[in-house]
C-alpha cells in the first residue's frame, strides 16, 4: 500500500526535566500521564557506511501510535532547515504490513521517503526503540506536551511544543509563551538533545 506523503516545516522545542519537575509542572496545568492513552513506540533507523544520518542531523523514524482504541503507523524523515530547531518533515502513513517489513527486515515502504535515495542511500538498519507516554496540556495559546521516555529500563522526561514554521505564520508569541511557562518553574529554555543521538 502506497500512501500520500505530507511535507511540513516544523519548529520543535523540547526541554529536559527531572521526574519531580515534570510532576510539578503537570500539576500546575492539571494533567497527569494517566489521563489518556497515547503511547508512541519509536523505531530509529540509520544508514550503512560512513554517511550517517545522525552526523547530518537527519532522523528517520517509524512511530507506532497507540491512542485510545486505535493504532497508526507513521514513517517520518526529518531534515534540518536553516533556522535552529526547524526541520523539513516528510511524513507517510503506512500499513501494519509495511510497518512489520520495516521493523523486522529494514525494508522501506514505497513512497516519497523511499524515493529520497540521495538522503538515506536506500539501505537502512534499525538501531533502537524508544517508548514514549505523551500527554498534552493547554497553556495560553499553545499546546504543550509532556513525554515520559523509556529506554533500556530507565525513564526520562521532557516538556515541549511543536510550532508551525510555514511562511506568514507568527511563531514568536508562541515561543515566548513556552519560555514563560518554563520560567514559572525557574527554567531557562535549553533544547534537549535529539533522542536519536542521546539514546544509544
Amino acid at each position: 500500500m502506497v500512501t500520500q506523503t505530507t511535507n511540513t516545516l516544523d519548529k520543535e522545542y523540547r526541554h529536559a526535566l527531572s521526574k519531580q519537575e515534570t510532576k510539578e509542572m503537570m500539576d500546575f496545568l492539571m494533567v497527569e500521564f494517566g489521563d489518556g492513552k497515547d503511547y508512541h513506540y519509536n523505531y530509529y533507523f540509520e544508514t550503512y557506511g560512513k554517511n550517517k544520518l545522525a552526523d547530518r542531523n537527519i532522523t528517520l523514524r517509524l512511530r507506532t501510535i497507540v491512542k485510545d482504541n486505535s493504532i497508526s503507523y507513521i514513517l517520518t524523515l526529518k531534515i534540518p532547515a536553516i533556522d535552529d530547531n526547524t526541520f523539513l518533515e516528510y511524513t507517510q502513513k503506512i500499513s501494519e504490513k509495511d510497518m512489520r517489513r520495516l521493523v523486522y527486515n529494514n525494508h522501506l515502504p514505497e513512497g516519497e521517503i523511499k524515493d529520497l535515495n540521495s538522503i538515506h542511500g536506500g539501505h537502512i538498519e534499525k538501531t533502537k526503540m524508544i517508548r514514549t507516554n505523551r500527554v498534552y496540556a493547554e497553556y495560553k495559546d499553545i499546546k504543550v506536551f509532556f513525554d515520559q521516555i523509556s529506554h533500556r529500563g530507565k525513564n526520562h522526561y521532557e516538556v515541549g511544543v511543536n510550532i508551525d514554521s510555514r511562511p506568514n505564520i507568527t511563531t514568536e508569541t508562541k515561543v515566548a509563551q513556552f519560555e514563560e511557562l518554563l520560567k514559572e518553574f525557574g527554567h531557562t529554555f535549553k533544547q534537549a538533545e535529539r533522542r536519536s543521538v542521546k539514546f544509544q
